[in-house]
């Protein structure tokens, strides 16, 4: 019976430890619009919201519909009693997106002069969608702290509010600000605001270098943390990037916020009023508020260039300590660890053949999970579960992978405790643990808490163990870490998925199942049960594995709600003449309500211009007048060695919006400047996307066109293409948005009208 007991209550600790942990990521309640004055209020902030975007029209940066936007921030914050300002400027970004961005500054005055506090979210969308949780409700939290800020004591520091343009074009608003505004060198910190999202907890994920200091004021202010050094580590090999990006390279400290739940109706027309979640807006108002008045009353003459390593326990505390002590901390665990081990051995309670098997046991358990973890992901992959990156219906999915992990684990701990006994395999489970804890401390102190903690209560319960044998303390030494282990990792896999996406899944598998590892020990206990109550644990994880797995392949892909991501688009050559129509599905499969529309659909596995590089379907459609192909026309050339310099104005002379000029990859262009203001060079994963081409566009493409100036080696005739855009399809294109299911809408840049044209550069 003892093992009966021992595994009912590791579940029991792992099922209370899971349903704390999903407690804990729950934002909190919103509060009502009579809230007090000094406190964050959803319901105000609300209010706003549906001022600002309630309608639901896209208002991308250069659009009148922004105009409007603008317009209603500049109102809010006069009715505040606040006297904004619009600061607008020219920027570019190493991307090649150059524009004009129309930003809404305004100061709050400190006690003293000379240094300011930050707060930023942006205000314009993407042309898909009306952008309400990204960002209108970054702008609208940003508008409600500076309703509260006035009932506040006056800070120590001014505090600067920037509602900033253009951030879905490159950041340039925020590039506008740091660059050209005369505040912005007073600026030492800065709270930014955004959203993956539409929903879930508003997370703590980026920090300036000096995160230490950040995270000391955080954690003490922070009503309900949601942060984790593991997020900025994760979040850091991941190509995205905020107006915090700018901020952090400009000097600035501070924190960066965003929630990311419901990622699926992220930068499309989903992202409206009506989905933006008021949770998650009141813990966004409750992360920047006491955030905000911490940095405005701190000293910042010179904050401590230090890192920290952090995490927070069901959003109730924040646990941190200096990074620099991370590797001495593992180290020690690891010797403790040891030396409990020697002395077990000396006992005559573990064998080193035990200890050996408990070591192999533990390698086996990871091994065989991420096998079958890639196994089950390539399964219903196949079976056409996982189309696109985030489906309607992930829950099936993850209960499969948690599953597998949990099945793995179970049956080996049992079948390795033949050999190495549980004595063995809690010595092998946690000689792993801490190699790992000092590996990642040495290498990435922010992700070694996830086996630090754990590693460390696993060495402080298991000297009482070593010390004394008994049965109740062999139980505890291995259900206490255990328990440690679920706390700290539940939560990165409860939003690995979100992040991710189903590329996650066999990640998810292993992730679940090196934290349930420490359960192998009391799996050896059953052992000694006779009969099925041996394997129950493992038979019941795998048969959870293959329900949930069966589930996830029938249940729909895509919903109403969570739609799949398909833009169409009509094209028109400019030179010939020639028009097709394209869809662009994020599957790569042509759904059959727009397949049916016409009967010559043909799939290009890489687009019909040469820097395509995604599958696109396309038949032919009219050709429509008065669609003039946009120019880009020389005014000055000159050599100069063995380079050629040249002024040109790119222009749309059918007035669109966006227009851009695309150079081959062995065009060798250098020095390139767009109304004067220097273009960053391309990054590589820019080139990788675009086949090596480079790419220069401007998202607020004015009448009178734009100027760009730049060098090419003399001596070979170089063809650009030069293209441009407006949102939405032509009327002639009616049928095909009929046709597009209510499982399907448009993403990003959204439904468009190209034209385009190649122009001869000659030596």
């Amino acid at each position: 019976m003892r093992g009966i007991r021992q595994i009912l209550l590791a579940v029991a600790v792992l099922a209370a430890v899971l349903l704390l942990t999903l407690w804990g990521l729950r934002p909190p309640a919103p509060k009502p619009i009579n809230a007090p004055v000094t406190e964050f209020s959803a319901g105000r902030a609300q209010a706003v919201l549906s001022r600002l975007v309630g309608e639901g029209t896209p208002h991308p940066i250069g659009s009148a519909a922004n105009d409007s936007v603008r317009a209603r921030v500049l109102a809010e914050l006069e009715r505040f009693g606040y006297k904004p300002e619009v600061q607008t400027g020219f920027a570019c970004d190493e991307y090649g997106s150059c524009g004009t961005a129309k930003n809404v500054v305004a100061r709050l005055e400190g006690k003293e002069s000379g240094s300011a506090i930050l707060l930023a979210a942006h205000y314009d969308s993407v042309p898909a969608g009306p952008g309400a949780s990204d960002d209108g409700a970054g702008t609208a939290t940003v508008l409600e702290i500076a309703r509260a800020l006035k009932s506040l004591p006056q800070p120590r520091h001014s505090v600067i509010f920037l509602i900033d343009d253009g951030e879905e074009a490159g950041l340039l608003g925020a590039r506008v600000f740091v660059d050209q505004h005369r505040w912005a060198k007073e600026v030492r910190a800065a709270a930014n605001l955004d959203a993956r999202g539409t929903s879930g907890p508003s997370l703590l994920f980026e920090t300036g270098s000096a995160n230490e200091w950040i995270v000391r004021l955080y954690a003490k202010g922070a009503a309900h943390p949601a942060t984790s050094s593991l997020f900025y580590a994760v979040y850091k090999q991941i190509p995205n990037d905020t107006d915090f990006t700018v901020f952090k390279a400009s000097g600035y400290q501070g924190a960066n916020f965003a929630y990311i739940g419901d990622v699926v109706q992220y930068h499309t027309p989903l992202d409206n009023f009506e989905n933006a979640s008021p949770s998650s807006l009141q813990h966004h108002g409750e992360n920047a508020l006491p955030m905000l008045f911490a940095l405005a009353n701190a000293e910042l003459s010179n904050p401590l260039q230090k890192e920290a390593v952090f995490f927070d326990v069901f959003e109730h505390w924040t646990i941190w300590w200096p990074s620099s002590w991370t590797l001495t901390m593992a180290i020690a665990t690891a010797v403790v660890l040891l030396l409990e081990i020697v002395w077990l051995m000396h006992k005559k309670r573990l064998t080193p053949t035990a200890y050996l098997w408990g070591l192999l046991g533990w390698l086996a358990m990871v091994i065989m999970t991420g096998a079958l973890g890639w196994m089950l992901h390539m399964l219903v992959r196949n079976a056409g579960v996982t189309p696109v990156e985030w489906i309607a219906h992930p829950l099936p999915l993850q209960i499969a992978f948690w599953s597998l992990g949990l099945a793995v684990v179970s049956f080996l701990g049992l079948t390795f405790g033949r050999w190495a006994t549980p004595i063995g395999l809690w010595a092998g489970v946690w000689t792993w643990w801490a190699l790992f804890a000092v590996v990642i401390a040495w290498h990435t102190p922010a992700m070694s808490y996830l086996f630090l903690v754990p590693a460390g209560v696993a060495a402080i319960v298991g000297f009482a163990f070593a010390i004394r044998s008994s049965e109740a303390g062999a139980a505890w030494a291995a259900i206490v870490p255990m328990a440690g282990a679920a706390i700290v990792g539940f939560v990165p896999l409860l939003m690995l998925y979100d992040a991710l996406g189903s590329h996650a899944l066999a990640g998810i598998a292993l992730l679940a199942a090196l934290v349930l590892t420490p359960l192998a020990p009391i799996c050896a206990e059953t052992r000694r049960v006779r009969g099925l109550a041996r394997i129950a644990l493992p038979s019941a994880a795998t048969l959870v594995t293959i329900l949930a797995a069966f589930t996830a392949i029938v249940v729909p892909a895509y919903s109403a709600k969570a739609p799949e991501r398909v833009n169409l688009e009509y094209w028109q050559d400019g030179d010939t003449g020639k028009s097709q129509w394209l869809v662009r599905p994020a599957s790569g499969r042509l759904q059959e309500p727009i397949r049916v529309t016409a009967t010559d659909f043909r799939r290009m596995d890489k687009g019909p211009f040469p820097w395509s590089s995604t599958p696109v379907f396309l038949t032919d459609a009219p050709s429509l007048e008065g669609l003039a192909a946009p120019t880009f026309t020389i005014l000055e050339s000159a050599v100069a060695g063995d380079e050629r310099s040249y002024r040109a104005l790119l222009r749309s002379e059918r007035g669109a919006p966006d227009a851009s000029i695309l150079f081959p990859p062995d065009s060798g262009i250098e020095s390139v400047r767009m109304e004067g203001e220097p273009v960053p060079p391309e990054t590589e994963r820019e080139r990788k996307y675009l086949n090596g081409w480079s790419y220069y566009d401007c998202p607020t493409m004015p009448a009178k066109g734009v100027e760009i100036s730049f060098t090419l080696p003399t001596g070979k005739p170089v063809e650009v293409y030069a293209l441009d855009e407006t949102y939405g399809l032509p009327l002639e294109g009616s049928f095909l948005l009929k046709a597009r299911p209510l499982t399907a809408t448009p993403s990003q840049d959204g439904d468009l009208t190209v034209v385009s044209r190649r122009v001869q550069l000659l030596p």
